[in-house]
């Protein structure tokens, strides 16, 4: 009988351990789906109620004592039609497409498929920035860093956030000086919502593990990514920016830096803060901040050995300091590595594809660009050169990218902004997008976390505030920027609830990123992605003014 139930017992015991499994993984499903239906119910209710504000605000009735005075003066001189067709000229968007070149194509053929040709250019040009960053600029803001010997906190929060938000800087400057449309602040908004919801999702589907998350750097830069995204939705609520509006932004950010530079004295400072109101527990264990590398493993043991504590405090010094990529360990894998030639071919056949569709962009590179990376030579002491050639480089790829996304948005009567929410947004960030996956498989889940949320507050705070207060300073002589589309205050709303969403839906999964809450996290961005194109589409009312007839 005791033989029976010795065997019996482990039968048992996994059976019961796997619905316990099952119904906890219910259970999660349940918390995360309420949590969804709840945000998206929010979102639909601040449209619903933006769309009757509209409607209500466009009724003549509503119209003050000088606009009905006016349309009655308009009336009696019998002259109202050459008033509405006054004011539509007024109101109208520009075409930015007639800032930039001609097209290569006639409109009727852009429109009968043409596009597609214009939209392959633009993906083509998303991989050759990629190169551009990864292979060379990149390369050239590290040994920078070296030579300034600068702390990783401040690399990481300057010239490291500029490496891999360099596209997001240069699709705003386009947007800013050239095109003068809104497509930079959509590109801006849009990358935003991509790296707080997509990158996170994809994070937490595809790691290969349960990722863990630290409660400091997640509450680190979320908050500072919270106060990023009010500022810029108090900044563009009137549609008008302001030169010292740009300024105070840029302030900010110096502030943050600040902040990273102080990390570890402000993090222990927090620490004793949340150790005051724990009741019983007064004390703060470094172990419990270690990321967990394989997901089979268990929580560490209070009472380790000395050896195993110094490990594991260096390890949550590593994860709670913002670096975007430019931690101890991968500076010191860095130095182990051997140069790679570009032209080694890989070994998968998407990677080996993809070397081959770049090819004739690779050769460009090589031969205008100085590889700083090569460790022979006087090649490291030219990185100012590849700083340089990388800028230009940048610089003209974005143009031209930008060029194509007007003449396809142009041509499919789709917003600049539109174009800038989906398609550049989403192209822009996927060499972050790479970056944060690869790191979450390693099991640093805080730091890819970290890389994602980081580089948002660069792109809000620098990437729009450097542009905005150059032209509104130096080149309109102090006169306010207009932002043409009243939908991306909608946007930027929106923007700053996917911060508390992204927030109770971390601390509802009790800090651990799985596949649930990655799906969760995908189907809030398609939504939020959804609702603020129908927005730009004037699907819900005519928000937007219409765009100007071809000249």
């Amino acid at each position: 009988m005791d033989i029976d139930l010795d065997e019996k017992t482990p039968t048992r015991c996994r059976s019961k351990k796997y619905m316990f499994y099952k119904a906890r993984r219910k259970r999660k499903w349940q918390v995360l789906g309420l949590l969804l239906m709840a945000y998206v119910g929010f979102l639909a209710l601040a449209l619903v109620r933006k769309a009757v504000y509209y409607g209500e605000s466009s009724m003549p009735s509503q119209l003050s004592e000088p606009e009905r005075y006016k349309r009655d003066l308009t009336e009696e001189n019998g002259s109202i039609q050459t008033a509405d067709d006054e004011n539509k000229t007024d109101s109208c968007i520009p075409r930015s497409v007639e800032e930039f070149p001609g097209n290569f194509m006639s409109l009727e053929d852009t429109q009968d498929g043409g596009f597609l040709i214009h939209i392959l250019f633009v993906v083509y040009i998303f991989g050759a920035i990629a190169i551009v960053c990864d292979d060379y600029f990149v390369a050239s803001l590290e040994i920078i860093c070296d030579e300034l010997q600068l702390s990783e906190d401040v690399a990481g929060a300057t010239f490291m956030a500029a490496g891999s938000s360099a596209p997001e800087l240069c699709t705003s400057l386009i947007g800013v000086f050239i095109a003068e449309s809104d497509v930079g602040v959509g590109t801006i908004v849009g990358s935003a919502v991509f790296n707080i919801l997509f990158i996170i999702g994809v994070c937490a589907i595809f790691a290969g593990m349960v990722v863990e998350l630290t409660w400091w750097p997640m509450f680190r830069d979320c908050l500072f990514y919270l106060f990023s995204v009010i500022a810029l939705v108090v900044v563009i609520h009137d549609n008008r920016v302001h030169w010292y509006e740009g300024l105070i932004l840029f302030l900010m950010y110096l502030v943050y830096i600040l902040v990273m530079y102080f990390n570890k004295t402000i993090h222990a400072f927090a620490e004793r803060i949340r150790a005051d109101f724990k009741s019983g527990n007064l004390t703060y264990d470094a172990d419990n901040n270690r990321q967990g590398l394989l997901e089979a493993q268990k929580v560490l043991d209070s009472e380790k050995s000395t050896g195993n504590d110094e490990k594991a405090r260096n390890q949550t010094d590593a994860e709670t300091t913002f670096t975007n990529s430019n931690t101890e360990s991968s500076q010191t894998v860095a130095e182990e590595d051997k140069y790679e030639s570009p032209w080694v071919i890989p070994d998968t056949l998407v990677a080996r594809s993809f070397w081959i569709a770049m090819l004739p962009m690779k050769v460009l590179f090589y031969v205008t660009v100085p590889d700083c990376r090569k460790p022979w030579g006087h090649w490291r002491k030219l990185y100012p050169l590849t700083f340089m050639m990388s800028i230009v480089w940048l610089v003209g790829l974005s143009y031209v990218m930008v060029w194509m996304v007007a003449i396809a948005g142009d041509a499919l009567e789709i917003p600049d902004t539109v174009m800038g929410l989906t398609l550049l947004a989403a192209g822009t960030s996927v060499p972050d997008c790479l970056a944060s996956l690869f790191v979450a498989r390693d099991g640093y889940g805080d730091m890819a976390i970290s890389n994602s949320i980081g580089s948002n507050v660069f792109d809000v705070l620098v990437c729009l505030g450097i542009p905005w207060l150059i032209r509104s300073a130096a080149i309109d002589d102090g006169e306010p920027i207009m932002i043409t589309s009243d939908g991306l205050t909608y946007s930027a709303l929106t923007l700053l609830s996917t911060v508390f969403f992204i927030g109770i839906a971390v601390i509802l999964a009790k800090w651990k990123l799985g596949r649930t809450f990655g799906v969760v996290c995908l189907i809030a961005y398609v939504v939020v992605i959804a609702l603020s194109c129908l927005y730009e589409l004037n699907v819900f009312g005519t928000f937007n003014s219409p765009t100007c007839p071809r000249t």
